[in-house]
């Protein structure tokens, strides 16, 4: 028994060494770059997997698998590239005239309806509101605008991100062997299983998020072009987006909508509210039970309070990674008291 427990507290060193290595990427800002781009390589290598070990079993070799579809996602995206891009600069252009109106609706609904200095505590409460929602929507422009603009930083993920890919997909079974080496011996056995275990669970999660995130996204543009509404493909691809997190994505990811619905008219906002709402109860209640089919168990106010450690230790991306990082611990803790005990 003794010898059990000193496994556990061996696995349980390894762990909190990965955490700690993890905790300086993030607050390192050059290795926090480093991380982003390691982990957008790794949910495109998992979301490419099932193709790539497809092609293997037809007695393509490895190498070339991972060149084949690492050039197939290169042409997609390139053409992509040319036949979006026109479009979605000419919605970018009016980008900021539309946040500029946003703003300026804001501040009409807010001096319409504030109340007069005699009434100093509903007075102080309107103002905090006011200017807490001036600041998000400042933010929120801002961080939208500056995002579009940095195409250097996207151009350099372009490059590198498919190399990291390349070599993830054609140098698994090395970084396999690699990692399984550092154990000992009489513990691999268990290590692989438990590898194996995350590698079926965060393969089906990240697969199932891609997927659902790509039909709300095309499910998004058609409702944004049917309801007549400006800069349906980006609002759409910002819904898309925003859908990969759980709970408080599909929330981040209509306001923007919302918010240009509008600026048409307030019957154009709630209809797009209602509609989005109605997306996300058939994704959420009918699509992604069928989709994920529970991939990672947790309950919600777990999945809520992770994705508030994630957002504070690492932003958008911690709100991405947080929960089938989570997932691995899991899994991690439940198989080793198996094979442990």
């Amino acid at each position: 028994m003794q010898i059990k427990w000193n496994n556990i507290l061996k696995y349980i060193v390894i762990i909190l060494i990965a955490i700690l290595i993890v905790f300086l990427f993030i607050k390192i800002s050059i290795l926090k770059e480093i991380l982003y781009l390691f982990v957008v390589s790794f949910f495109i290598t998992y979301a490419l997997k099932p193709f790539h070990e497809k092609l293997v079993d037809m007695g393509v070799n490895r190498s070339v698998a991972a060149i084949i579809l690492v050039f197939g996602i290169a042409l997609v995206f390139i053409g992509a590239f040319l036949f979006v891009i026109p479009y979605f600069f000419r919605e970018n252009l009016n980008l900021k005239n539309a946040l500029n109106d946003i703003q300026n609706l804001i501040d009409n609904i807010y001096f319409s309806l504030k109340p007069s200095k005699s009434s100093g505590i509903l007075n102080m409460l309107t103002n905090n509101l006011y200017y807490k929602i001036h600041s998000v929507v400042i933010s929120f422009s801002g961080r939208v605008y500056d995002s579009l603009m940095k195409l250097s930083s996207i151009l350099i993920y372009a490059v590198i991100v498919p190399i990291v890919v390349y070599y993830f997909l054609s140098d698994e079974k090395y970084i396999e062997h690699n990692i399984l080496n550092l154990f000992p011996i009489k513990s691999r056995n268990t290590v692989y299983n438990i590898s194996c275990h995350i590698d079926k669970i965060l393969g089906r999660y990240i697969i199932s998020q891609l997927i659902l995130s790509l039909f709300v996204g095309i499910v998004t543009f058609v409702i944004l072009l049917v309801l007549k509404v400006d800069f349906p493909f980006i609002l759409s691809l910002i819904n898309a987006f925003f859908n990969i997190i759980p709970y408080f994505g599909p929330i981040f990811g209509a306001i923007p909508a919302i918010f240009v619905g509008f600026i048409k008219s307030p019957k154009t906002a709630i209809e797009i509210a209602i509609w989005l709402y109605g997306l996300q109860q058939i994704e959420g209640n009918i699509l992604s039970p069928k989709v994920t089919a529970d991939s990672i168990s947790m309950h919600p106010l777990i999945v809520i309070l992770l994705l508030l450690i994630g957002n504070k230790a690492a932003g958008f991306i911690g709100m991405v990674a947080v929960v089938p990082l989570a997932a691995v611990v899991k899994i991690i803790y439940k198989d080793l008291i198996y094979y442990i005990f």
